[in-house]
């Protein structure tokens, strides 16, 4: 999962507030931009507008999540899958690589890297880089390397793959529902370079590296580590070229601070070249991208949706564009490690009854999908099978707690003495967040609490709000897919509330009880148990307030109309999911 703002296979959505340097800065602003040549090779440029900032090379970290960082790197760090088409659904690359299920007791996943497959700078991929990724998203040195979560690959044997190698094999210690999205595939989930890591780690070599991270002595893994979860942060500059090489058919070559990014052909690349030579990517706020693109500045956006936008999308002439579901909801989430919400259920409760969900639903998302109603499952897709259940499963919860009521929230306060009660609630600087926070700290103040509200653009930044647990309430989204790991991790207890330990788990949430319906739900290989499970894991998230689902996040895409082969995508990977297919006619 990634929020929309940050990214594991359920990512933050930074949307518009939703899921790394000697600067090599790029000039093209994409206002020069060229149709494809008549050679067949990559040529011209494609301009796509984002909001979010690209901050890291390494979105696999559970600090560097982020949507913009998958969207930036889709195209540039590849593996054995994603998740593409119009469906969101699983698709494997086989210009990466081929894999297979060969065992079912033990389940057992057999992997093969194309022979042809190699870094940018002409290093080969191969089992260097396996146990680079194996070692930090099995969890292995107590989290030494930071991923965003271990499920699934915590319960795998370490890969017996020899140095050089191109083949490998998962071997599951138990049964793993998702185990096609297990594998090392796109976004926060891709392979990095071991080579990289290897000699900024004070390695001779990268057998020497691999010798390591089959040993038992974490010690001597320590600078590599620290380069993994922090060498690839952007801060203020690209690093060195020498040190993001690709596995992709771009490469990130121009950076501008808060301006843009951009990728060029990976020449290295053995797979099918890209349509266009160049990706710029600029960052440009939502409220302003419809505007860039009927100037032509920008070819490509796909902004959080208002009710402005669509009509000012709608009357514009040359621009084509799309309404549709993404896997993407907003909510509200509780700090369970600190502040006045930690310990009491009932102030959570009476929180939850003085937020306004309907009319939330109603001036911000109805004007845009008119029959669009309040969320009331968190993992569930209100289209996906289950959903009807897991509410059901929920339903006494909600009629308690789950619609506004100010009188019955302020009568919690009084019974618990709390009446004043300070609360933080943070988020991403954006418009509709911005109307959001008022609305909800408007109708709880009137209920009794004391609501700080504040929205920084840095909120989902290492150093922000979330990460660093400075709020009582957070309000974001989190982009997903239809896989249950995706969310898994989410509501799992963390062996540490610090910004590298608890992954998507922002608010240290824990519970045995979760834990456990959480690891079953993985095992669940019958679609219906797995309904089941999960039906029990959205009345236990009610039960214990653990978040507060707002919205499902509809998606809206725009494109000149001399852009080619745009298609959006309802999940994390969103519209650039086949962004080297993009072209200008």
């Amino acid at each position: 999962m990634t929020r929309f703002g940050r990214t594991s296979k359920l990512v933050a959505a930074m949307l518009g507030g939703a899921l790394v340097l000697s600067a090599c800065s790029s000039d093209d602003d994409g206002d020069d931009d060229e149709s494809n040549n008549s050679s067949g090779g990559p040529s011209g440029t494609v301009t796509y507008g984002m909001e979010q900032p690209f901050d890291s090379y390494n979105n696999t970290t559970a600090g560097a999540n982020t949507v913009a960082n998958g969207q930036v790197l889709n195209s540039v760090l590849t593996g054995f899958w994603q998740f593409g088409n119009e469906d969101g659904q699983p698709v494997p690359n086989e210009e990466f690589g081929t894999f297979e299920k060969v065992s079912d007791d033990p389940l057992t996943v057999n992997y093969t890297i194309n022979d042809a497959a190699v870094w940018s700078d002409g290093t080969p991929i191969d089992c260097d880089d396996v146990m680079l990724w194996w070692t930090a998203m099995s969890g292995a040195f107590d989290g030494l390397f930071s991923a965003v979560g271990t499920q699934g690959i915590e319960d795998t044997a370490m890969p017996d793959c020899e140095p050089g190698g191109k083949s490998f094999s998962l071997v599951y210690s138990k049964p793993y529902a998702d185990w096609l999205t297990a594998g090392p595939g796109n976004g926060n989930t891709v392979i990095m370079p071991a080579h990289v890591v290897a000699e900024q780690g004070g390695f001779d070599s990268p057998e020497a590296f691999l010798e390591a991270l089959r040993g038992d002595d974490p010690s001597v893994l320590q600078d590599a580590a620290d380069f993994y979860n922090n060498g690839w942060l952007l801060n203020g500059a690209l690093p060195d070229p020498s040190l993001i090489p690709s596995s992709g058919p771009y490469m990130v070559t121009g950076y501008e601070p808060e301006q843009s990014v951009t990728l060029t052909y990976n020449e290295n690349y053995w797979g099918t070249p890209p349509a266009a030579e160049t990706i710029v990517i600029r960052q440009i706020p939502d409220s302003e991208q419809v505007q860039a693109l009927q100037n032509g500045e920008i070819d490509v956006i796909q902004p959080q949706p208002t009710v402005d936008m669509a009509q000012q999308i709608d009357s514009a002439s040359g621009i084509e564009s799309q309404v549709y579901n993404q896997y993407t909801y907003e909510h509200l989430d509780f700090n369970f490690n600190q502040g006045p919400f930690a310990d009491s259920l009932a102030l959570r409760q009476a929180f939850a009854l003085c937020v306004p969900r309907e009319t939330l639903v109603e001036n911000l998302i109805q004007p845009v999908v008119p029959d669009a109603e309040v969320l009331n499952a968190r993992n569930t897709a209100p289209w996906d099978p289950g959903y009807d259940q897991s509410v059901q499963a929920s339903q006494e919860y909600i009629d308690e707690f789950g619609t506004q009521d100010i009188d019955r929230a302020h009568e919690i306060l009084e019974q618990e003495d709390a009446v004043g009660t300070t609360v933080r609630l943070a988020t991403l600087d954006n418009q509709r967040r911005n109307d959001a926070g008022a609305l909800i700290a408007d109708a709880c103040n009137q209920a009794g609490f004391d609501v700080q509200f504040s929205s920084t653009a840095d909120f989902f930044d290492t150093n922000g709000a979330l990460a660093q647990n400075a709020f009582d309430v957070a309000m974001f989204a989190w982009a997903g897919s239809p896989d249950r790991s995706g969310w898994n991790s989410t509501y799992r207890t963390v062996q540490e509330c610090t910004p590298e330990g608890k992954g998507n788990n922002n608010g240290c949430y824990s519970n045995p009880e979760m834990d456990d319906l959480l690891d079953q739900v993985l095992r669940a290989s019958d679609e219906q148990q797995a309904i089941d499970l999960t039906s029990q894991i959205e009345a236990l998230l009610w039960q214990d307030m653990v978040t507060i689902p707002l919205y499902q996040h509809p998606g809206i895409t725009a494109w000149g109309s001399t852009v080619e082969n745009v298609v959006p995508n309802p999940s994390q990977n969103g519209i650039v999911w086949n962004v080297a297919e993009w072209s200008k006619s």
